[in-house]
């Protein structure tokens, strides 16, 4: 049978399908599992088709004309990367794709903030990719890791009082163009909170470039819980 010997074809090379004039339905879908990128090759491709063309291969996504919605999210489901094939990026395709993988937010055009926000959840440096990120991700990433403040321009002073109160460590990267009395200003308000964490008591007391009495300065502003974190820390070491 012609079916038998195109099957045959396609499952050795699934680009065999340009040579065959009208393949059936089980033809194509041999010929795209063999080889996705096939699916270039077959005129007015099934659902099932495309999926499976895009499941295999989320690349293949660049040569289906005017996909329909479901093989579009099947394609970032399968690979963030692909939503650089999609014109339309509607919110649920921006945040399957991040979620899939973070940096696939390189190829969302203004992505929403709770699309910044979740690529960074996955991974701070998403922010690099961003152009002009929210301030929950640019905090966000901050708290994450202090480096991520190199990532950020153009920040406003209410900005930087936000992002030390995230991290403390960021003045590593920022203390030649920190204003001390600012900082002071805001680690005083970090400590009269009753919900400092170890980690920020930690990183403010390991913080070596901040040459000044860090015990003291807990010490003469610091609340009751903040104190106590401290003489937590110290009996630790």
């Amino acid at each position: 049978m012609e079916q038998d010997k195109e099957l045959k074809l396609v499952k050795k090379n699934g680009n065999e399908i340009r040579h065959m004039e009208n393949p059936s339905f089980e033809v194509m879908m041999e010929a795209v599992k063999k080889t996705p990128s096939s699916i270039q090759h077959i005129k007015k491709p099934p659902m099932a088709v495309m999926k499976t063309a895009v499941m295999g291969g989320w690349n293949s996504l660049r040569f289906i004309k005017d996909a329909p919605y479901e093989v579009q999210l099947a394609a970032v489901k399968n690979k963030g990367w692909a939503i650089q094939y999609i014109k339309e990026q509607s919110l649920e395709l921006q945040l399957e794709a991040v979620h899939r993988d973070f940096d696939a937010i390189q190829y969302i055009q203004n992505p929403a903030c709770s699309v910044q926000v979740a690529a960074v959840k996955t991974f701070w440096s998403a922010l690099k990719f961003v152009k002009n990120p929210c301030l929950e991700a640019k905090i966000l990433a901050v708290e994450k890791s202090e480096q991520a403040i190199t990532y950020v321009s153009d920040y406003t002073e209410e900005e930087l009082r936000l992002f030390l109160l995230a991290n403390v460590k960021i003045v590593k990267y920022i203390y030649d163009s920190l204003d001390i009395a600012v900082l002071y200003e805001v680690l005083e308000e970090k400590f009269q909170r009753e919900d400092v964490s170890k980690t920020y008591i930690k990183d403010f007391m390991e913080l070596q470039i901040l040459d000044i009495n860090k015990v003291n300065f807990i010490r003469d502003h610091g609340s009751r819980v903040t104190k106590q974190t401290l003489i937590d820390y110290v009996l630790s070491r």
